[in-house]
C-alpha cells in the first residue's frame, strides 16, 4: 500500500515540475525537506503525530520551509499532510528521484567491493557498465566485507559477479561438471 501512495504521490508531483519545467528544483527541495526530517526526528514526529492537528502542522511547515522552497513544493507537502500520508514522505522522496533518472535515461548501479573504488576507478567501471548496458550509468559503491575480492554489480535485476567468489564457485561447478 505504502509503495502504491509513494508512487501515485510522486507520479503527481513529477507531472507538476515537468509541465513547469522544475524537476531539478523540485527534487532539491524535496531532498532538503527529507533531509530535515532525517536530521530532526523530533521535528518528522511532529508531522506525524495524530495529536497534534493538520492546521498547525501546516504552519510549522510554512514557518520551516516556506522561504527556501517554491509555493508548489509547500502546497504538496501540505496535500501530504492533509491526506495524512506525511509517513510516505522519505517513499515518495525515493520515488520522484527515481522518476525523474527514468526521464533521463539514467540507470543506478550498485558496485559492492570490499574496499572503497577511488573515483577515477568509478569513472572507469560507469563508463564500462554503460558500454556495456547501452544506458547511461549512475553507480553508487558500497562496501561489503563478506567478498574476497573483486566486485559483484547490480543494475536492476542483473547481478554482474565478478568478485573471487564467484569465480571460485564458477570454477568448482565446471569441476564437478567434469568429474560426473
Amino acid at each position: 500500500m505504502a509503495e502504491l501512495v509513494a508512487k501515485v504521490y510522486s507520479q503527481a508531483l513529477f507531472q507538476i515540475g515537468l509541465e513547469q519545467d522544475s524537476l531539478e528544483s523540485f527534487l532539491s527541495e524535496l531532498k532538503i525537506i527529507t533531509k530535515t526530517c532525517t536530521d530532526y526526528p523530533e521535528f518528522y514526529d511532529i508531522l506525524r503525530s495524530p495529536k497534534v492537528r493538520t492546521d498547525e502542522k501546516k504552519k510549522v511547515v510554512d514557518e520551516v520551509f516556506s522561504a527556501h522552497q517554491s509555493q508548489e513544493m509547500t502546497n504538496f507537502i501540505k496535500i501530504i499532510l492533509d491526506k495524512r500520508r506525511i509517513r510516505e514522505l522519505m517513499a515518495i522522496a525515493r520515488e520522484f528521484e527515481n522518476l525523474i533518472d527514468h526521464h533521463k535515461g539514467i540507470v543506478k548501479a550498485i558496485a559492492y567491493t570490499t574496499k572503497p573504488l577511488d573515483n577515477e576507478e568509478i569513472e572507469r567501471l560507469q563508463k564500462k557498465i554503460s558500454e556495456m548496458s547501452g544506458k547511461q550509468i549512475e553507480l553508487i559503491n558500497k562496501i561489503d566485507e563478506n567478498l574476497i575480492g573483486g566486485v559483484l554489480i547490480k543494475l536492476g535485476d542483473r547481478v554482474i559477479d565478478g568478485t573471487l567468489k564467484g569465480k571460485l564457485d564458477k570454477l568448482q561447478n565446471s569441476l564437478k561438471e567434469i568429474i560426473v
